[in-house]
């Protein structure tokens, strides 16, 4: 017996295949057999007429290369072997998270991971949208890409990542790149009221995630209030009493859970009008 057929086929998880071994010898064959693990799905019979058929749908995640051996006989010494290679392609999949978060002024890097078959250098992975500067996205030709570098700007960057194998469909995923930004308080460091008028003055804040809370340390004149009003600003606000003129010496402290908080020293001036205190 000798086996005619091709040594090797394709499949695709997911699409029904087929492959018909043939033989030839005499008398015919009569028996073909066949050793080596399938994918899942997929089956080998015996015609029983010189032929035999690989046929099946490949389960998902079975993509791979499945080495088999097939023997031919028909009685005749020797039996026909051949070392057969199915081939089973799958689409790409994108296995890692949609989001990840850096810091301005960190080093960060983010791992893209695949499933599929072929991958290795095979498998191509781009990315598309704005990355914030500092910021790099790298196809490493082994299935994997690296998100990688060190921001200089906050803010939220939405990306779209493909996976392309040759085996359709892409994957594609969207995914959110977000850049936490250490707090700032943008407002001026001093600000002056009047005795008896009323005044008020507004703290406010940068940073990602937007300041969560704004605290204050140092006397105040009677009168006179500190805020924080839970979004990223403060307010001191009020009327200075009758004798309260002078400089009130403050320091406020914003935070959003990125180090390190931002702290600033700040000036309260209250003027008052000049008073003849004598008798």
């Amino acid at each position: 017996p000798a086996i005619s057929s091709a040594n090797n086929a394709t499949f695709t998880v997911g699409t029904p295949g087929t492959f018909t071994v043939t033989t030839a010898g005499i008398p015919a064959v009569n028996t073909i057999t066949s050793t080596g693990a399938l994918p899942t799905g997929v089956t080998f019979t015996d015609n029983g007429n010189g032929t035999a058929t690989l046929a099946g749908t490949p389960a998902a995640a079975t993509g791979g290369s499945y080495a088999l051996t097939f023997t031919a006989s028909n009685g005749v010494a020797p039996n026909a072997t051949q070392n057969f290679t199915l081939t089973v392609n799958q689409a790409p999949v994108i296995t890692s998270a949609n989001n990840t978060t850096f810091t301005v002024g960190t080093p960060g890097t983010f791992s893209v991971t695949t499933t599929g078959f072929p991958s290795g250098a095979t498998m191509v992975i781009s990315q598309t949208g704005a990355l914030p500067a500092g910021v790099t996205f790298t196809n490493n030709g082994n299935g994997t890409a690296t998100l990688a570098g060190t921001p200089t700007a906050g803010g939220s960057f939405p990306l779209t990542i493909t996976a392309a194998n040759g085996v359709t469909p892409n994957a594609t995923q969207a995914f959110t790149l977000t850049v936490n930004q250490a707090p700032l308080i943008t407002s001026a460091n001093a600000a002056t009221f009047v005795v008896g008028t009323p005044g008020s003055f507004n703290v406010t804040t940068s940073g990602i995630p937007a300041v969560a809370t704004i605290t204050s340390v140092g006397a105040l004149p009677g009168g006179v209030t500190f805020t924080d009003n839970g979004n990223g600003t403060a307010t001191l606000a009020g009327t200075p009493a009758i004798g309260t003129g002078g400089s009130y010496p403050w320091t406020f402290t914003a935070i959003n859970g990125v180090a390190p908080n931002a702290k600033e020293g700040f000036a309260l001036g209250v003027d008052q009008a000049p008073a003849d205190t004598s008798a």
